[in-house]
């Protein structure tokens, strides 16, 4: 299995995903979970809404082209889905409401080196084996992610009686645990190198069936435990997988037993792992946590390039060297004046004279040598806005939120509006520059509107 050539190419990830085979797995497993589309243009880029801000779901047959077709711009190239299964999948709202988690998906991440494909088996079949000894067995199979391998319990296994008494993220995430608990003081004597992690929490998602890996040439394929022994790497070649729909063999209930023990030895969820979230966002739970708007600045700008561009990596130099030079600006008493030429330019790089230029609209700012914006002397990194820009707002919320958030917010302005210096200035970013983090705070602990 190695790195991707020509099936990197975009017809061939389309022909790919045209197939009515890998089209009818995507969608029998992503029904009703919530979707991620990860692409490669210029660094890894994770999408998991829509233009509108919407979460991104499989409606029909169409909805995986759909997809591809509408995020072409980071290159899309592998498909997500979430552990949890939900009743509604129409806005935000849906996602925040934990009643309408139906069901939830156990999940073993077992992750390692491709070349150890043999060992990661190995570690795969200790896991199997304990939930067989916990009377776990119809339902299980096993999903060759890449580079490592899931272990999963079907999401069906828990009976509709036990799920009236407890919910399904606490029943997943606490069969996890336990089992992974049991395993762990194993792993050395196998010599695997493997790492087994308890990944459930209410935003994670997994590799669907039939996915092509965001950087090898292989497919997600499942197979049933009793296929361990005569799985081959061959199997996950995207011109001729072997696949079986695994995912659909379960027994109901099978899995009450071992959850109501594991509830009781380790904790659900809610219990134990979402408590502690809210330590992160501030000293008290009603006082909302600021940031200044040099970051509130970046942030936005940042968005605003790669919606207009889709380079995630010069989304952030540039993000960071408009927050640099507008407070220099603010500080000087100097107005941010437009440069002549660029009007409806999106993205352009050309050398006037000595130096090199970058354009978005008509908002310039020089370039240095290896293609980072400057401000002197000094040029911005996508490790410096990382550094400068997402480490402190990730100090307040979860940064990944804070780049959805401001994603959705933008995207709601016309084109033409962000081509422009001065109405994004005023109508986009000024409305907004005191209160973004702070609205995007009360939504995520449920105490305000969103932005």
């Amino acid at each position: 299995m190695s790195a991707p050539s020509r099936q990197n190419s975009v017809d061939w990830i389309f022909k790919y995903y045209s197939q009515p085979r890998v089209i009818e797995d995507l969608l029998d497993y992503g029904r009703n979970r919530w979707i991620a589309v990860e692409g490669n243009s210029k660094g890894r880029v994770f999408i998991r809404h829509g233009r509108d801000g919407s979460p991104l779901r499989f409606e029909d047959s169409s909805s995986v082209i759909r997809l591809l077709k509408e995020f072409w711009f980071v290159k899309p190239r592998s498909f997500y889905g979430s552990a949890n299964k939900y009743g509604r999948l129409s806005a935000n709202e849906d996602l925040e409401d934990v009643s309408n988690i139906l069901r939830s998906t156990p999940t073993w991440d077992v992750d390692n080196s491709v070349e150890k494909w043999r060992e990661t088996l190995a570690v795969c079949r200790l896991i199997v084996e304990t939930l067989e000894k916990e009377n776990v067995v119809k339902s299980v199979y096993l999903k060759w992610s890449g580079r490592g391998c899931h272990v999963h319990v079907s999401e069906e296994a828990f009976s509709r009686e036990f799920l009236k008494k407890h919910h399904p993220l606490d029943a997943a995430f606490a069969v996890v645990e336990y089992v992974t608990r049991i395993v762990k003081p194993r792993l050395n004597a196998l010599a695997a190198g493997a790492k087994v992690e308890n990944k459930m929490d209410l935003k994670r998602v997994f590799t669907l069936p039939l996915s092509l890996h965001r950087k090898l040439d292989s497919a997600c394929v499942c197979f049933k435990p009793d296929e361990i022994n005569v799985f081959d790497l061959s199997w996950v070649d995207p011109r001729n997988f072997k696949h079986k729909p695994a995912y659909k063999d379960f027994e109901a209930g099978e899995a009450d037993g071992l959850a109501e023990k594991a509830l009781s030895s380790v904790g659900g969820y809610f219990k134990r792992v979402a408590p502690m979230s809210s330590s992160r966002v501030g000293s008290r739970k009603d006082e909302a946590p600021r940031l200044g708007r040099f970051q509130v600045m970046a942030l936005l700008q940042a968005a605003r390039c790669f919606l207009l561009t889709g380079d995630i990596e010069k989304s952030k130099s540039f993000g960071l060297n408009r927050a640099i030079f507008y407070a220099w600006a603010k500080h000087r008493g100097v107005e941010a004046k437009k440069p002549p030429g660029g009007r409806g330019v999106v993205k352009h790089e050309k050398r006037v004279g000595e130096v090199n230029m970058f354009y978005l609209g008509n908002e310039a700012a020089y370039l240095s040598d290896d293609g980072w914006l400057t401000i002197g002397d000094a040029k911005q990194t996508p490790q410096d806005y990382d550094a400068q820009i997402a480490k402190r707002i990730n100090s307040v919320i979860p940064y990944e939120e804070a780049w959805r958030r401001a994603l959705e917010y933008i995207g709601r302005f016309p084109r033409e509006t962000l081509l422009d210096q001065q109405k994004f200035f005023n109508q986009v970013y000024k409305p907004v520059r005191d209160s973004f983090i702070e609205t995007v705070y009360r939504r995520e602990t449920g105490s305000g509107s969103s932005v």
